[in-house]
């Protein structure tokens, strides 16, 4: 699988927001600076954010995967950590949402008499295909007669090899390794989740195909 159409996979953003407040006895609320009560108001003003400030037509997900605070029942901590993730296919919507959402973080933890810090832990951008190359090479695929060889549309999915796509014109392809029966139940990062090892074969045989018509058809560029 391919996609020669511009954006084959989304960027992702790895954020951390440290939400800094007052702690204190459970009893005693009015005395403390709750980052609790501010992590679950950023929580949902960032969903807010990709429901009404992102153009639904694009791709945009933000997840926040981890909320970790407070260590007894009883008390209410001095701080909060809020971890996720942005995707989206579209660079002007990525970079008005990360503003955005770094302005609404700090807003929020001020109303409420709080402080936030916001790291950006890891920045992958859009995957870019060059369609000239990405083209040739699935002509060249299509030579070794691949069952099921066919376009894409833009995966929600990330890749950081986009960071190498920046520099130099390259092309993605998606080889399937799930199984046809009851082994494909499990979604990909599920524990149980099983791949066809077979299949990688045929990847390898792919790949050599693919380079040597490459290099047979661009002698004066090597």
């Amino acid at each position: 699988m391919y996609n020669a159409e511009g954006i084959m996979m989304n960027s992702v953003d790895e954020f951390k927001i440290t939400i800094h407040g007052k702690g204190t006895h459970g009893a005693y609320p009015h005395q403390e600076i709750d980052p609790i009560n501010i992590g679950v108001h950023i929580h949902l003003a960032l969903q807010e954010l990709v429901a009404r400030e992102a153009n639904p037509q694009d791709i945009c997900t933000l997840t926040i995967g981890q909320f970790n605070a407070g260590s007894a029942a009883n008390i209410i901590p001095e701080s909060a950590i809020l971890q996720g993730t942005l995707r989206t296919n579209n660079i002007s919507t990525r970079e008005n949402l990360l503003n955005r959402m770094k302005e609404v973080c700090h807003k929020i933890a001020e109303t409420y008499r709080g402080t936030v810090e916001i790291e950006m832990v890891s920045t992958v951008p859009p995957l870019m295909c060059d369609l000239k190359l990405t083209l040739e090479m699935a002509e060249y695929m299509s030579q070794v007669g691949i069952e099921g060889l066919k376009g894409i549309p833009n995966s929600t999915a990330t890749e950081d090899f986009a960071i190498i796509a920046e520099k130099i014109p390259i092309t993605y392809m998606l080889l399937t390794v799930g199984f046809m029966d009851e082994r494909s139940d499990y979604p990909l990062h599920h524990p149980k989740v099983q791949f066809d090892e077979n299949v990688c074969v045929i990847g390898a045989a792919c790949f050599v195909y693919c380079a040597i018509h490459w290099l047979e058809n661009h002698k004066n560029r090597v």
